[in-house]
């Protein structure tokens, strides 16, 4: 096998076992810095140099098309900056769909979005997000999105070598802390939305109501709404929930994936479908196995003996066809058993119900430690939007928000 370096002193050529020949020559960098080496292999030199000609043609096409130039829009920035992360599987198909939305809606559609990116200033940025602070109905959380999203795309575009100042960066700190202000509470406000004591008895018997001549639960979804209330579950990890993760003789649950509906980037025309069904892992990555409770070990119990005969590798929440269900046919169950429970003034979805499984652990004596593992998260998470220590007191007609005296739940 002979090696020998191109002619004219680019790449190299090498005679294969079988007599063809390989060529292969590097091109440039790549975006993460790395050389782009191309490869041919052929029946002589000749034929070698041809092909890499075409191949090399192709490269610098779509390198050119993906170069940040004086011309590129702050949109197309973080375009750019979202299909290199997609390229290169840095997000989850539902974290992709956040993105795009978020640059679709509150970037694209504004002035700063069709701003040339070497000519966006500090004070664009501020003008940028004071007006987002003044629309109506924009929450905060999506605001935040958007500073993360200029600032990670300007970021990028430095670590590339192609700009060399992010108009975000003098100004974050400044901006996190004009919308921290933007989320302060009053008195009557809850730190945490999450069912009382009693709300939560309420809401489990609505749940499992039974139609009087059929005998038949109410809500399709009752029980896995009362699952998720009684392990803290997200809904798309009780989504990937298979049979064969329930160990019913030891009472333990193993939750590895999570499912969720996503943009079907693949769609060649109007016949396919817009959103399709995907599965990876939970949100932190971490595959866990939890003790189930008592209650949450009986609503499996209830849905096992429902579904009848099935496989281990059988989806455990499926409609009343046996079809896999979906995040949005369980929050509208939810929302209809709220709504006929009288428990109309809560925010969050179905959320609340994992929040409230987290604050029942803390009310009982738990540590932040203990109930973040438990429900996947990080503690700093767990404590900050989890945790409800305001509770609920009937006065008249109002509800106030009390913050009881440690240590005596309130007595």
């Amino acid at each position: 096998m002979n090696r020998n370096r191109n002619a004219k002193g680019e790449g190299s050529f090498k005679e294969n076992a079988d007599g063809t020949i390989t060529h292969r020559k590097s091109v440039g960098y790549k975006a993460d810095g790395n050389r782009k080496i191309l490869t041919v292999t052929a029946d002589t030199k000749a034929a070698c140099i041809r092909e890499m000609r075409k191949k090399e043609l192709k490269w610098h096409q779509t390198s050119s098309a993906e170069k940040i130039r004086g011309a590129t829009t702050v949109t197309e920035l973080c375009m750019l900056h979202l299909k290199y992360q997609m390229d290169r599987a840095e997000l989850k198909e539902k974290s992709i769909d956040r993105r795009e939305c978020t640059i679709d809606n509150h970037i694209s559609k504004y002035l700063l979005g069709k701003m040339q990116v070497t000519s966006v200033e500090v004070a664009d940025i501020d003008d940028h997000v004071t007006d987002l602070m003044k629309k109506s109905g924009l929450s905060v959380s999506s605001i935040e999105k958007v500073v993360d999203v200029l600032n990670a795309a300007f970021n990028w575009a430095i670590m590339r070598g192609e700009l060399q100042y992010n108009p975000v960066a003098p100004i974050k700190s400044t901006l996190v802390k004009r919308l921290q202000k933007m989320k302060q509470k009053t008195a009557e406000e809850a730190d945490v939305d999450v069912l009382s004591v009693e709300e939560q008895d309420i809401f489990e018997q609505v749940a499992v109501e039974i139609w009087e001549k059929t005998g038949k639960m109410k809500y399709a979804g009752g029980l896995y709404c009362l699952l998720l209330l009684h392990t803290g579950m997200r809904c798309g990890e009780m989504l990937a929930l298979r049979w064969r993760n329930v160990d019913f003789d030891k009472g333990l649950l193993t939750i590895e994936k999570s499912r969720s509906m996503a943009k079907n980037r693949n769609r060649k025309s109007e016949d396919d479908a817009r959103y399709v069904m995907v599965e990876g892992t939970t949100k932190n990555e971490k595959a866990r196995e939890i003790e189930l409770s008592g209650k949450a070990l009986e609503v499996l119990k209830k849905m096992k003996a429902d579904v009848g005969e099935c496989s281990e590798d059988d989806f455990i929440i499926r409609t009343r066809t046996g079809q896999p269900n979906t995040t949005t046919n369980v929050e509208h169950c939810a929302a209809t058993i709220f709504r006929n429970a009288g428990l109309t003034d809560l925010r969050g979805g179905v959320h609340i119900l994992r929040r409230t499984c987290a604050t029942r652990m803390y009310e009982n004596g738990a540590r932040i430690k203990e109930i973040a593992a438990y429900i996947g998260d990080l503690e700093s998470t767990t404590e900050r939007y989890y945790i409800g220590i305001r509770k609920k007191v009937k006065d008249g007609e109002r509800t106030k928000q009390v913050v009881m005296i440690p240590g005596n739940k309130g007595k």
